[in-house]
């Protein structure tokens, strides 16, 4: 029930009643149905995530493809239309003392792109 408090209105005081509340916390049914309904939602959302996650990672391997197939074309108009070599070999027979040099297609067009992380995708 409640319990009478003295109030002042005016001049006078008069008493009105004051409920009090004597309930402190939650009941375990209440945690429970709490821990239930967020259990729920995280399983519909977790899906969603990986899908987006997953989706990000396409877009990003996409946009790698891309400036590679730029650097290529920048590589092939700065060297009068041919195309980079898969490699290039310069081998000196070992009697004469030479160096073997090689370079491969990426290092050729590494001065048109600006990472070497283009190379990967995230998702592998």
């Amino acid at each position: 029930m409640g319990r009478q408090k003295p109030r002042e209105v005016g001049k006078e005081f008069r008493w009105v009643t004051v409920s009090v509340c004597s309930r402190v916390g939650f009941t375990l049914i209440e945690l429970l149905v709490v821990i239930a309904i967020i259990a729920i939602l995280a399983a519909i959302l977790f899906p969603v995530f990986s899908q987006a996650r997953a989706k990000a990672y396409q877009a990003t391997c996409l946009n790698n493809t891309r400036e590679i197939a730029m650097a290529i074309a920048m590589y092939t108009q700065d060297h009068d239309e041919i195309l980079p070599y898969a490699l290039v070999d310069d081998t000196v027979t070992p009697p004469s003392g030479g160096r073997t040099y090689y370079l491969y297609w990426f290092g050729a067009i590494q001065p048109y792109h600006k990472s070497w992380q283009i190379y990967r995708c995230p998702g592998d």
